[in-house]
């Protein structure tokens, strides 16, 4: 004869549960436009346990940043300022596959970055993080640049904030 089975209440099943309804709770309640409620993103030093879905920021882009440089040549001339990156036209399938995308959204991040430190003073700017990738990234298209000619004495980069065809 078979035995009555009793079930028992699975802690670790209640743990795990409770666990992930507190976690899409807090997701749920970071993404509410009242900053306030950024104060749960404490909890999460890596930054990538409480995702930010915010799709709308409040404040929007309002403006291009361009990397632009100018190079001194061996013979001590200066050029003329020119875009590190130009700007390509589109084609119809970016629509769908565009990853020089990430190209332009780095360069906007990292300027915006050291606008911040800019901001902040400046100090020990050129050491760095994100100046010291986008100097990489100036020096790297200068060598392109002048690949098969020798190379320049040095360059100079410049951010620049562009906001296109807005009269303000």
């Amino acid at each position: 004869m078979r035995g009555l089975h009793v079930s028992r209440p699975r802690w670790d099943t209640a743990i795990a549960a409770t666990g992930l309804a507190t976690w899409f709770a807090i997701t749920v309640l970071s993404q509410h436009p009242d900053r306030s409620f950024d104060k749960l993103r404490r909890y999460d030093p890596t930054g990538t346990l409480i995702p930010n879905w915010r799709f709308f920021a409040p404040e929007p882009g309002q403006s291009d940043n361009h990397v632009m440089h100018r190079v001194l040549t061996t013979d001590g001339r200066q050029t003329s300022w020119k875009l590190t990156l130009p700007f390509s036209g589109r084609a119809w399938k970016d629509f769908f596959w565009f990853p020089d995308r990430r190209l332009s959204k780095a360069i906007f991040d990292v300027s915006n970055e050291l606008t911040v430190l800019i901001a902040r003073g400046g100090k020990h700017l050129t050491r760095a993080p994100s100046y010291q990738l986008l100097r990489n990234f100036v020096a790297r298209a200068v060598r392109a640049e002048y690949s098969g000619h020798p190379p320049p004495r040095g360059f100079q980069f410049a951010i620049v904030r562009y906001t296109g065809y807005d009269d303000d």
